[in-house]
């Protein structure tokens, strides 16, 4: 299977500092996202520090999709197209599903990914074998069910769901709902393939594999990932870092923008690549 070329938008530095001395670090979004949804953020808080790559999944956005892909090829094909798309050297910062292919990219390409940031992520998306910090079955099997018969209800009701717990959910999901509407959909393909992903990949026996710093930035009211993962984080990689962002839920970086950034940055500033 030929990856794609998939959609990136490069954020320039906007810092005072010398540009050749700038580090990279490459942002991929989840499911049902796009690069808009975060490249305000971004230029706002992180463009400051760093050369900032968002780079759009197949079938989201502007990238475009696999056609036709069976369930056992979709992870291979959807990594080998981030893997092209991505800087010869970088920061990684993946949410939700983004955070899944992340870890994967990272234990792939351990002298590109320079550290690692799993926003709102976790190794395992699906609850199954004592695995209780995750979506139930059910739950994922009524998505996957549904996305066949109407997606753009789907796709309202996930966005409403990631923020589902937030401070000030209400006005929130408005400003979600609203920032949607002027975007083009995900492409079904897209989207079921990425449910499937998100049902199937299961992270937890590589984490101790990852040679890179890790951190694990979750919300305290997150309605997917609870903050209880924490515990089991410090069991399948006791060298990663793990931090609580309070009263977040699956969007930190949209509810809490300044509190996501001064988090990740301290992270980045502590494992800086080119000193």
């Amino acid at each position: 299977m030929t990856p794609l070329t998939l959609h990136t938008d490069m954020l320039p530095y906007t810092g005072e500092g010398a540009k050749e001395a700038v580090e990279n670090l490459t942002l991929i979004h989840g499911w049902a996202a796009e690069n808009s949804i975060w490249q305000d953020w971004a230029i706002e808080f992180l463009c400051p520090h760093y050369r900032v790559h968002l780079i759009e999944l197949p079938g989201f956005g502007q990238s475009p999709h696999f056609e036709h892909l069976e369930n056992g090829r979709i992870d291979q094909a959807w990594l080998e197209s981030l893997i092209q798309a991505l800087p010869d050297h970088t920061h990684l910062l993946g949410w939700s599903l983004g955070g899944l292919l992340a870890q994967q990219i990272a234990l792939r390409e351990p002298e590109r990914v320079k550290s690692l940031v799993c926003l709102a992520s976790t190794p395992r998306f699906v609850q199954n074998d004592g695995w209780r910090w995750a979506v139930s079955p059910p739950l994922m099997a009524d998505f996957i069910k549904a996305l066949g018969v109407e997606y753009v209800g789907v796709l309202k009701q996930f966005w409403n769901l990631q923020l589902q717990g937030t401070e000030n959910a209400r006005p929130l999901m408005k400003r979600l709902r609203q920032h949607m509407s002027h975007r083009s959909l995900p492409h079904y393909s897209g989207l079921l393939q990425g449910l499937y992903l998100l049902r199937d990949i299961d992270n937890r026996d590589a984490l101790l594999n990852l040679t890179q710093p890790t951190l694990w930035l979750l919300g305290e009211h997150d309605p997917l990932i609870p903050k209880e993962l924490i515990q089991a984080l410090s069991e399948l990689q006791p060298d990663g870092e793990t931090r609580i962002l309070p009263g977040a839920g699956h969007m930190p970086f949209f509810s809490h923008p300044e509190d996501t950034a001064r988090e990740l940055l301290a992270f980045l500033r502590a494992h800086p690549y080119h000193s």
